[in-house]
């Protein structure tokens, strides 16, 4: 195996991280072993729908994923696994059952095979962390209705909550089911503006899966530009005290 790079910033080297795209099971297992032998540290996700979840919330210094789930994904949501694969060091994976080894090939231009721990070493070792889009995000959590239909039909509407928001998009909690790629719209209830916003579903997380929060993470398709400044500019209310204060001044202005 190769060594470990050595430099004089080797003792502030912040841990690699990497993400494991694989349905839970023994191979799995192996790939989890695998990584942490390379001295990197793992997250492991089930999906690709799951994984974009992780990679805007966490950096990463590159992904591996088993070749299978991806295979089912490509089936799904082509355009959103290539778009990721593009953005990471990737190494694709495939546990051999018969001689009871892992493949791995590094995805890419520089496409090449060699043992799993090697090739993170080689690759994702000098790799910078790096999320898949750095839209600043904020803990809003705003009152939303939610609906399958530009209507609002009132018997078929979701009651929900952002868990945090950006310029381009939020995260809304739910365990109801959705499709990646649909459309929803959306009127927030604590704005002012109540003109519905569409929104394309970008990722999932169902409810239930490795102890995160279920939901959708959506892309504003349509929204007015005050929409979007009241979002992320909130006005909160006047403490009751500054409020008592503002009127005894009025009143010894009189």
């Amino acid at each position: 195996m190769l060594a470990l790079p050595e430099d004089d910033s080797a003792a502030e080297r912040q841990p690699v991280r990497i993400l494991l795209v694989a349905q839970p099971g023994n191979a799995c297992t192996r790939y989890e072993e695998a990584i942490r032998r390379s001295g990197a540290m793992v997250d492991k996700v089930a999906s690709i729908d799951a994984f974009f979840g992780a990679v805007t919330h966490f950096a990463y210094n590159g992904l591996v994923v088993d070749i299978q789930t991806k295979i089912r994904a490509l089936n799904d949501h082509k355009d959103l696994v290539y778009s990721i694969l593009d953005r990471f060091p990737v190494i694709q994976v495939n546990f051999d059952r018969r001689s009871n080894r892992i493949r791995a090939l590094l995805y890419g231009q520089h496409e090449r095979t060699g043992a799993l721990e090697d090739l993170i070493r080689e690759t994702c070792w000098h790799s910078p962390p790096r999320k898949l889009r750095s839209e600043e995000r904020k803990p809003y959590h705003y009152n939303v209705l939610l609906s399958l239909s530009p209507r609002f039909h009132p018997e078929r509407l979701i009651r929900t909550v952002t868990m945090d928001v950006s310029r381009k998009g939020c995260f809304l909690f739910s365990s109801a089911r959705f499709q990646v790629g649909a459309r929803v719209w959306m009127r927030i209830v604590d704005i002012y503006d109540q003109t519905p916003i569409s929104c394309i579903i970008r990722h999932k997380r169902k409810w239930g899966e490795a102890m995160v929060i279920p939901g959708i993470g959506v892309a504003f398709e349509t929204i007015a530009d005050s929409q979007r400044e009241a979002l992320m500019n909130p006005v909160k209310p006047a403490d009751e005290p500054d409020l008592i204060l503002n009127l005894d001044r009025l009143r010894g202005a009189e």
